[in-house]
């Protein structure tokens, strides 16, 4: 081989070697931009972490978040029902948080009257329908007193001690006794007492009627 033919030979090796070379970067800076699709640094920490999988996670939070809000929308977020003690039922409610209670209507309960709506089982806690508001899943409870009862009187052919025909109404409490009750006359008649649905009634009876009624004279003539 002569010097010229010597000279060609080392410069196409020469080419081949660079282009070689070129090859070589050319296919580092496409891994290099394949690993940049893949994996990032940044927002994602110090090493290198799948940007795609981060995306999906970060993507799955974003619809659980989505999907909780739509659910406390469609249900109210809280729940808020009452207990009457036997009284009549007051349906429950579904509120969102710091929205107020409507105002049910009020129960009823025989023998009793309503007075309010109290919380956390402390009569004390009286619930403010106009100014309280929801924090939570909520129970209120209705408060009674025992009511007031009106009785009236049927002399059954006598009279008062003072002759007259007519005996004025007592009030008595639900549950309690009757207390003190009046005396008739009857001429020819001893009196023994007062009877309602064919009971005897007595000072120490307790009211078991839950509205107005009627106690009768009994007489043995």
């Amino acid at each position: 081989m002569d010097k010229h033919q010597e000279d060609n030979h080392q410069e196409d090796n020469h080419h081949v070697e660079n282009h070689y070379e070129e090859n070589k970067i050319s296919e580092a800076v496409m891994l290099e931009e394949e690993r940049k699709k893949w994996f990032g640094r940044g927002i994602y920490g110090s090493k290198d972490v799948p940007i795609r999988l981060l995306d999906g996670l970060i993507a799955t939070f974003i619809i659980a978040i989505v999907v909780m809000v739509i659910y406390f929308a469609m249900n109210g977020g809280y729940r808020v029902r009452f207990h009457t003690f036997g009284g009549s039922e007051v349906a429950s409610q579904k509120l969102r948080y710091g929205e107020l209670v409507a105002e049910p209507e009020i129960p009823i309960k025989p023998g009793y009257k309503f007075e309010y709506w109290y919380q956390e089982e402390e009569p004390n806690l009286i619930w403010n329908f106009s100014v309280n508001k929801v924090g939570g899943d909520l129970i209120l409870y209705a408060h009674w007193v025992p009511a007031k009862i009106l009785v009236k009187f049927d002399l059954n052919g006598g009279t008062t001690t003072e002759g007259s025909e007519v005996l004025e109404p007592k009030e008595v409490v639900f549950n309690e006794t009757y207390g003190e009750l009046p005396t008739p006359v009857k001429k020819a008649s001893t009196f023994t007492g007062w009877e309602y649905s064919g009971a005897i009634i007595t000072s120490d009876s307790t009211v078991w009627m839950t509205g107005e009624h009627v106690l009768k004279a009994v007489w043995n003539e």
